[in-house]
């Protein structure tokens, strides 16, 4: 809190974002059409992404939620202002709130995803 001229200037708080994250417990792989439906009927956009090995993005941050669920390979999510590291492998997801930095990296076999925004 900051004192100016005697009075006390109170600053709003606001809540921290909320990562998810949901492990994969189904039998085998996703089904990426059945993914796609799903998200589609959530309200959101859905591309789906390929990363080489070793290939990533540094830490950025969006202004909408940003949701990512993985198909083939593993993809580390960067978490820096939480100063975590989070390995997703296939069927894994996760959700960030806008606002949230995050970066990626892709494994060794390199990493395919959907990438849903809304």
């Amino acid at each position: 809190m900051k004192e100016t001229a005697g009075r006390l200037l109170v600053f709003p708080t606001r809540p921290r974002p909320v990562v998810r994250v949901t492990l994969w417990e189904g039998a085998g792989r996703p089904e990426v059409a059945a993914l796609r439906e799903w998200l589609t009927a959530e309200g959101y956009q859905v591309v789906q992404w390929s990363s080489a090995p070793a290939e990533g993005y540094a830490p950025h941050v969006h202004i909408y939620p940003e949701l990512l669920w993985v198909l083939d390979g593993d993809l580390t999510i960067l978490l820096p202002a939480e100063d975590r590291m989070l390995e997703l492998t296939p069927g894994d997801r996760i959700e960030l709130p806008a606002g949230m930095v995050h970066g990626t990296m892709a494994g060794a076999e390199g990493a395919t995803y959907l990438l849903a925004t809304r």
